[in-house]
C-alpha cells in the first residue's frame, strides 16, 4: 500500500511558508490526481479540478507557492517581483481580475515613458530617438513577415542591419525571450500575443499569484523524484512519501525535465524526450538595484535603454526605473550573455548592472546606491532557467510536449502557454486547459 502524505507534513510545509490559513487543512487520502508544482499552472489546474469535483493534491518542491512568480520583500523592505512582473495583455489576462478582486494596486504600464542614451552615454537627441523608433519598426516587421509566412527560422537570419538594431534585439531576444536572435524562432515570435495593455503591481504580481493557493490541498517541501505510470494508475514518489492516484499532471520547467530530476517509469517516449531538448530554458537575469530615494533624474516607471554597438546584441543591462514608486531600478540581462555573466558570480552581475547605469546617468549614482541582488533562476534546481524558448525549426515540439501519455500522465506550464508562452498567464491557461482535458478523460 502506498504511503500517504501525512497531515503533519502538510502543516510543516505551511508553517515554513508562513501561509497556513491559505491551504486546505489536509490532502485527500486517495486523490484522483497528483499535480506536481504549485506555480501558476499547477494551482490553476487545481482550481479547475476542484470545480469539476475531482479530488487532487498538489506537491511542491519549494517551501512556498508561486514558482517563478514570486514577490520578495525582505531584502529591500519593499516588494520586489524577482520573477514575472507584468500583467501582460491585461484586457484578457486572468490576473487583472484576481488583482482587482484582491484589492491590489494595478499601475498602468502601457504608456510608460522611456529614457534613452546614445553610445557615449549622453541623453539621446531627436535624431537618435528617430533611429531607435525606426529600428523597432524594422525588426518587428522582419520577424513578423517571416512568422506570418509560416517560416520557423532563426530571427538572426532576417533581422535588418541598421542603427539601433542591436539595441532592439537585446530587448526582444535576450530580455523578452531569454535567448539571442540566433536561438529565437520567427514563428514563435509571430505566434505570441500582444503584451499590451499591461499593468505592474505595487504589492507584486507574485503576491497575486500566491492568492491562487486559497483552499487548495498543497504540500510544500515535497520534491518529486520518480513517477511510475506503468500500472493502471500512477505512483508518485516524493520526499514526503509515495502517492497513488489515477493520473498525474506535471508542471515543472523543461529545464527540470531535461536535467532528469524526475525518473519516469517507463521512460518518456523518444519524441517526448526530444521535445524537451528542443525547448531549452532561456535566461533573464533580473538585477534589482536599491537606492536611497534619489531618482537620478529618471522618472518613475520609465524604461531605461542605451545604444550598444551593432556587433554586441544582447550584451546590455536595460532597466525599469522605480516601479510603482519603489526605491529600486530592476535591471534585465538575458540570453547567452546572461548565462556567461551569472557564471562569474552574484557580485559580478550586480557590479555590471551598476556600472552600466553609472556609465549613462553619471557617477553620482554610486553615492546613492544601497545594494543589489542577482536573481538565481540560472542555477535554481527547481527551474534551471527563466522560461522555455523553442529552438528555430522546432515549434512543433510544444505540441509534442503537451500530448498526454496513456491518458494518465499530463504536462502543462508556461512553455505550453499558447499565445502567452513564457508568461504567467500562459502558464495559468495551460494548467486550466490541461485540467479540463484530464478531468474529462478520467475513468
Amino acid at each position: 500500500m502506498a504511503a500517504q502524505i501525512s497531515r503533519r507534513a502538510v502543516l510543516a510545509g505551511l508553517a515554513m511558508a508562513g501561509s497556513r490559513p491559505a491551504f486546505a487543512s489536509t490532502p485527500p487520502s486517495n486523490p484522483d490526481v497528483v499535480i506536481i508544482g504549485a506555480g501558476a499552472a499547477g494551482m490553476a489546474a487545481g482550481i479547475e479540478l476542484k470545480k469539476q469535483g475531482v479530488s487532487f493534491v498538489i506537491v511542491e518542491a519549494a517551501d512556498r507557492v508561486g514558482g517563478r512568480a514570486y514577490t520578495e520583500s525582505h531584502s529591500f523592505g519593499q516588494p520586489v517581483d524577482i520573477g514575472c512582473s507584468w500583467i501582460s495583455g491585461s484586457d484578457g489576462n486572468v490576473f487583472t481580475g484576481y488583482g482587482r478582486r484582491g484589492g491590489f494596486t494595478l499601475v498602468n504600464h502601457t504608456t510608460a515613458g522611456s529614457t534613452l542614451f546614445d553610445l557615449d552615454g549622453n541623453p539621446a537627441s531627436d535624431a537618435e530617438w528617430a533611429a531607435y523608433d525606426r529600428a523597432w519598426g524594422a525588426v518587428d516587421r522582419a520577424l513578423s513577415n517571416a512568422g506570418r509566412a509560416g517560416k520557423d527560422i532563426a530571427a538572426s537570419s532576417v533581422v535588418p542591419e541598421m542603427p539601433y538594431s542591436a539595441t532592439v534585439q537585446s530587448w526582444v531576444g535576450a530580455m523578452d525571450y531569454g535567448v539571442d536572435f540566433d536561438q529565437l524562432s520567427t514563428a514563435d515570435y509571430w505566434n505570441s500575443g500582444s503584451d499590451q495593455p499591461s499593468f505592474i503591481v505595487k504589492e507584486g504580481l507574485g503576491a497575486i499569484v500566491a492568492t491562487l493557493a486559497e483552499g487548495l490541498p498543497i504540500v510544500l517541501n515535497a520534491p518529486v523524484t520518480a513517477i511510475d505510470y506503468s500500472g493502471p494508475g500512477v505512483r508518485v514518489e516524493t520526499a514526503q512519501g509515495t502517492i497513488a492516484a489515477k493520473a498525474c499532471l506535471v508542471t515543472v520547467s523543461t529545464g527540470v525535465l531535461a536535467a532528469g530530476s524526475i525518473a519516469f517509469t517507463p521512460s518518456l517516449p523518444l519524441a517526448k524526450q526530444e521535445a524537451v531538448q528542443d525547448i531549452p530554458m532561456g535566461l533573464l537575469l533580473k538585477v534589482p538595484l536599491l537606492f536611497d530615494g534619489a531618482r537620478l533624474d529618471i522618472p518613475e516607471n520609465n524604461w531605461v535603454t542605451y545604444r550598444i554597438p551593432e556587433d554586441q546584441a544582447g550584451r546590455a543591462c536595460y532597466f525599469v526605473a522605480w516601479p510603482c514608486g519603489h526605491d529600486y531600478l530592476f535591471g534585465n540581462i538575458g540570453g547567452r550573455f546572461g548565462w556567461e555573466l551569472y557564471a562569474e558570480g552574484h557580485d559580478a552581475v550586480v557590479d555590471y548592472a551598476l556600472e552600466e547605469l553609472v556609465r549613462n546617468v553619471g557617477s553620482h549614482a554610486r553615492k546613492h546606491f544601497v545594494k543589489g541582488i542577482a536573481i538565481d533562476w540560472a542555477d535554481n534546481p527547481l527551474t534551471l532557467g527563466a522560461y522555455g524558448a523553442p529552438r528555430p525549426g522546432k515549434l512543433a515540439a510544444l505540441d509534442i510536449l503537451a500530448e498526454p501519455l496513456a491518458d494518465k500522465l499530463y504536462f502543462a506550464g508556461e512553455a505550453m502557454g499558447g499565445d502567452y508562452s513564457a508568461l504567467v498567464n500562459g502558464a495559468y491557461n495551460s494548467g486550466r486547459k490541461t485540467a479540463k482535458a484530464l478531468a474529462k478523460a478520467l475513468p
